[in-house]
C-alpha cells in the first residue's frame, strides 16, 4: 500500500491543497478590494499605502490565518508521511543514529535507533543474498547462519542492554 493508501495522509493532503487554494483565492480578493479602494473618493488626500492597508486588512488577517492552517497542514502532512517511509536498516546507519541519540537527547524520544537497527532476519536475509552472489562460501554462509540461529540473546534484549550501556555512558 502506498503512501496515499494511508487516509491520515490523504486528509491531510486534501486539506492542504484546499488551504493553498484558499490562499489564492484570499489573496485575489484582497488585491481586486485594495485596487477598488483606489476610485473611492473617500480616500482622496489619503497615502497610497494606507488606502491599500485599509481596504484589505480583513483579507490580510484572513491570508495570515489560512497560512497558519496551510502550515500545520503541512507539517502534520509531512510527519505523517515521514512515518510511513520505510527506513533502511543497517549497523553503520543505527551506529550513527546512536550517537545522535547520546549528542541530543530529544533525538532519542524519536526511537530512531530501533527502526534502523537490523533484525536478525534482515541479517539472515543480507547473508543469504551474499552467498548467493558468491561474496562468501558455503562454509563461511553456515557458520554465519548458525552463530545468527543460535543467539539465544532477542533483538529486543540486545536494544535494552545497548540503551541501559549508552545511559551508563551518559552519566
Amino acid at each position: 500500500m502506498g503512501l496515499l493508501g494511508d487516509s491520515k495522509v490523504k486528509a491531510l493532503l486534501a486539506g492542504f491543497v484546499l488551504s493553498v487554494v484558499l490562499l489564492v483565492g484570499i489573496a485575489a480578493l484582497g488585491l481586486l478590494a485594495a485596487l477598488s479602494a483606489l476610485g473611492n473618493p473617500e480616500y482622496a488626500n489619503t497615502p497610497l499605502l494606507v488606502v491599500f492597508l485599509d481596504a484589505a486588512a480583513v483579507y490580510i488577517v484572513a491570508f495570515l490565518l489560512d497560512a497558519l492552517v496551510a502550515g500545520l497542514l503541512f507539517f502534520g502532512l509531512v510527519v505523517a508521511a515521514a512515518r510511513r517511509v520505510s527506513m533502511p536498516r543497517n549497523d553503520r546507519l543505527a551506529g550513527l543514529v546512536r550517537r545522535a541519540e547520546r549528542l541530543h537527547p530529544h533525538v532519542g524520544s524519536l526511537g530512531l535507533s530501533e527502526r534502523v537497527e537490523p533484525t536478525t532476519q534482515d541479517r539472515m536475509d543480507e547473508l543469504k543474498e551474499r552467498y548467493v552472489a558468491g561474496e562468501i562460501g558455503e562454509a563461511e554462509f553456515e557458520r554465519r547462519m548458525k552463530r545468527l540461529v543460535d543467539d539465544d540473546v532477542t533483538d529486543e534484549q540486545v536494544r535494552r542492554e545497548r540503551r541501559r550501556t549508552e545511559r551508563e555512558y551518559e552519566h
